[in-house]
């Protein structure tokens, strides 16, 4: 299984604050609570450099604030079909981070990544089928998202 891994502070994120939070409004087309995320999603994603555990503590942040946040790093159009409260651990955040997972599906699908240096053949790399924003459910901060490939999705 391949993984690519995009690891962006919050504070690195494009455009202002206004933007964002606007961007949020015009996308957030949820008007109730969105499924679990799936067992095989979260297997998916815990092949990747990210592991993540369901867990039932307790979130200062809604779902709701939280799928805004992921979906204002995203193109318009883009869109969230699930989203769990998770502990989610990884380099960055070795000792736990509670945050919402929200699996969020970008306008007009996903594409595949670059197969290598011109000139070379390379068999062409699988395009990514999932994408997983974190959302720190204590503070509402987008932290970052992970992208990959799955067979089992």
């Amino acid at each position: 299984m391949l993984a690519v891994t995009l690891s962006m502070a919050a504070v690195a994120s494009c455009g202002s604050p206004s933007v964002a939070g606007e961007t949020a409004r015009n996308e957030s087309p949820t008007t109730g609570p969105l499924p679990a995320l799936s067992v095989a999603f979260i297997s998916a994603v815990n092949s990747t450099d990210v592991k993540i555990v369901t867990t039932s503590s307790r979130a200062s942040v809604t779902e709701g604030s939280a799928v805004a946040a992921a979906l204002a790093q995203m193109p318009r159009g883009s869109s969230a079909s699930a989203a769990d409260l998770v502990m989610l651990t990884n380099a960055r955040h070795p000792a736990g981070e509670l945050v919402w997972a929200i699996e969020t599906v970008p306008a007009g699908g996903y594409s595949a990544a670059s197969g290598g240096p011109a000139g070379i053949k390379h068999p062409p790399p699988p395009t990514p089928d999932f994408r997983v924003d974190f959302v720190d459910a204590l503070t509402g901060a987008w932290l970052e998202a992970v992208v990959g490939y799955s067979a089992s999705l």
